[in-house]
């Protein structure tokens, strides 16, 4: 099967064609981005470690998320916490709750543990926008380990396109449908569209994690909506206004490692019913307004999100195969509402120097309820009484700040770029039921700066230096909530949290001609202050009446991150073959409250190296790519409290090898189709503990055709 399947793959790619010729510089340099400068340069002069992912790399795949593009931008990797239709993003080994997501530069926020996770309709997207290292100064909060922008599609070019899509995933024997009719007419755009996705238990290679060759409880389904109305007017057409409208919404179960479960654990269940998101946002930019005010970008949103969250653990406190058991059930019924804006002026007072002003708002609050019983069953002696507990919760973190960054060009070739933001934090318990805190508030203030430096003074190539401080707030639950999910026992907020913050060095080279194409770049950070639970046992200040074995968040954790990143590719001369190769080398270190260690659940190595062929057969522009992707194995240490040891679990390294294909299915490409064979050796993998188990053998069949 193997040999026949790669045999395939090559007859494919050598099939009598006319080859496209090599291209002088590669588009992905060339492209043009706002993220990493909020002004718009080409990735080749970007001072910040960038990525961008186009419409045609978009349309190329029909990931059943957009997490599922990200995941070979080197430093990045993508996680579920055992959700298989909530992924999320890690950068550089941060956790994905140090990710800022945007949606059109508007902030989706989550008050959870895990990060937010990225529901936004692959078919709306026109293109995404990494920033790979911290990036507060421009983008606020949430920015240790860097920021993703997804930026949706306006109308097409015609006045009524109808645009029809389909998608299959045999690894989940998924299905994907969706929807759009958009335009242009006059001065006036618009796209209205919808999407429907189902998805079973996924299928796995037989081994570690199953005897059956499918995980249960990784079956997930999800609709969107999407409206989009624009408007350019001015003498010039240089004015646009723009109204978005998304919904979506989700239902996920939660996979559970069977090696998870040891003693006194015997049963562990998570279902989420509902993870809906609304939002609407305005849009206003000016462009070229005059020799000094040269853009102007105004937006505003109000967005809610509601999620009900169900947690059952069983716990069996004496001996193994003991009657007596206690189980745990808790759920969360939460509803995130954040509204704000910003506001931002491109200026240029002189020749040499452009600078950027801005002011941005938020206001984040979270409204939860959250229920835990306890059920306690065959223990000798009098019969226990049960328990259950209610705790309403409301709480607001409301956010301004204000923000400049001047570029200066000198000497020719150098541009030297500094930024300040200031941020005016306040946090608010406006109402609880729990009776171990009352409402109160505080506030705080954080000054963080960047700078760069870059040289262009070598043909064809771009030198860089970068420095750039990150910053996170406490969530609102780990400040106010108290909840007994995940672990069974109760964990308390604590409003005396600080800031996490970060450092970053990075220094980096580009170079993009004569068919050769590369981006390396090197970083070292440093983090502090990090959140993370301790027990009530340690001195900690928890709540009066709490016990020994229970939990707090406090600020005792620090991290130190470094490594080199690299993207390349060289386009043969006279042929329409194209060598490629992504990939990191990250080193983690964190320091906990009682040991250090460099298992932090990233791996040293990881990389996609593959070819691509791009040739014109029959008329038709058809490609090939032949990939592997390749990981060295993980490793996670923590402190077992009741043995006062370090434990470490390991996760072998892995490698797939995958293939896929595609082109027009008409003359005009209106009809286009793609084809990913995955996993072809059928390996049994997870990339860390943070990630389902990857799928085994499986194919991705897609369509989609404009009238």
């Amino acid at each position: 099967m193997k040999e026949a399947a790669l045999g395939l793959m090559l007859s494919t790619a050598i099939l009598a064609s006319s080859p496209a010729h090599a291209q002088d510089g590669a588009v992905w340099l060339d492209g043009i981005t706002v993220i990493g400068t909020r002004t718009e340069v080409s990735v080749q002069d970007n001072p910040a470690s960038v990525t961008v992912i186009d419409r045609q790399q978009l349309e190329r795949r029909a990931p059943e998320s957009i997490a599922e593009m990200l995941r070979d931008v080197p430093g990045v990797e993508v996680v579920d916490s055992s959700a298989a239709g909530m992924k999320r993003l890690r950068i550089r080994g941060e956790s994905s709750a140090r990710v800022t997501i945007l949606v059109d530069g508007q902030e989706i926020t989550d008050h959870s543990t895990f990060g937010t996770p990225i529901l936004i309709d692959p078919s709306n997207v026109e293109r995404i926008d990494v920033v790979r290292g911290p990036a507060s100064v421009l983008y606020g909060a949430k920015a240790i380990g860097g920021v993703i922008n997804i930026i949706t599609k306006r109308g097409s070019d015609k006045p009524v396109e109808l645009e029809l899509g389909g998608a299959y995933y045999s690894g989940t024997k998924g299905r994907q449908g969706w929807a759009a009719l958009s335009g242009t007419i006059e001065s006036f755009d618009y796209r209205i569209s919808g999407t429907l996705a189902d998805h079973e238990d996924r299928k796995v290679p037989n081994g570690r994690y199953t005897s059956t060759g499918r995980l249960e409880g990784t079956s997930f389904d999800n609709d969107d909506l999407y409206l989009h109305l624009g408007h350019t007017f001015g003498t010039a057409n240089n004015h646009y206004l723009a109204l978005k409208v998304e919904q979506n919404r989700l239902t996920t179960e939660n996979w559970t490692d069977p090696e998870s479960l040891v003693f006194p654990i015997t049963d562990f269940r998570i279902d989420l019913p509902q993870r809906d998101r609304q939002k609407i946002g305005a849009y206003y930019d000016g462009k070229n307004l005059g020799p000094v005010l040269r853009n102007v970008h105004v937006d505003a949103f109000y967005q809610t999100i509601d999620r009900l969250f169900m947690n059952e653990v069983v716990m069996q406190p004496l001996l193994p195969m003991s009657p007596a058991s206690v189980t745990v059930t808790s759920t969360s019924d939460d509803q995130i509402v954040n509204f704000g804006g910003t506001i931002q002026a491109d200026l240029q007072f002189h020749p040499d120097h452009e600078t950027i002003v801005g002011m941005h708002y938020l206001s984040d609050g979270l409204d939860t309820a959250k229920t835990s019983s306890t059920v306690q069953r065959g223990f000798p002696g009098p019969a226990r009484p049960s328990t259950y507990r209610d705790d309403l919760d409301k709480a607001f973190i409301r956010t301004a700040s204000a923000f400049a960054q001047n570029t200066w060009s000198f000497a020719q070739d150098f541009k030297l770029a500094t930024g300040v933001r200031y941020h005016h934090i306040e946090t608010e318990l406006d109402y609880t039921t729990s009776t171990t805190r009352s409402p109160q508030s505080t506030t705080d203030e954080q000054i963080v700066t960047s700078a760069s430096l870059v040289y262009t003074g070598i043909q064809d190539t771009t030198l860089r230096a970068h420095y750039a401080e990150g910053y996170i707030t406490p969530t609102l639950l780990q400040l106010f909530t108290d909840t007994a999910a995940g672990r069974g026992t109760n964990t308390y907020g604590n409003a005396d949290l600080d800031t996490e913050t970060s450092r970053s060095f990075e220094i980096g080279a580009r170079y993009n001609a004569a068919g050769l194409a590369v981006d390396v770049a090197s970083f070292y950070t440093t983090a502090k202050d990090y959140i993370t639970t301790v027990r009530c046992g340690t001195g900690v200040a928890c709540p009066a009446g709490a016990t020994a074995a229970e939990y707090v968040y406090d600020n005792v954790d620090e991290a130190t991150t470094y490594g080199i990143e690299l993207m390349a590719e060289y386009a043969i001369p006279g042929t329409a073959f194209t060598p490629y190769v992504s990939g990191a080398w990250t080193r983690r270190k964190l320091e906990f409250q009682r040991f250090e260690t460099y298992n932090s659940n990233t791996p040293e190595l990881s990389s996609r190296i593959g070819v691509r062929y791009d040739a014109v057969i029959s008329g038709f522009n058809l490609w090939t790519d032949l990939f592997v992707r390749t990981a060295s194995g993980v490793k996670l240490s923590s402190w077992n409290d009741t043995t006062s040891t370090v434990e470490t679990d390991t996760l072998s390294g892995w490698t797939t090898l995958n293939f896929a294909f595609g082109g027009p299915l008409t003359a005009d490409e209106t009809a286009t189709f793609a084809v990913h064979l995955n996993n072809l050796t059928d390996e049994e993998y997870r990339s860390s503990f943070d990630e389902i188990p990857g799928i085994g053998r499986s194919v991705e069949v897609s369509a989609r055709v404009k009238f």
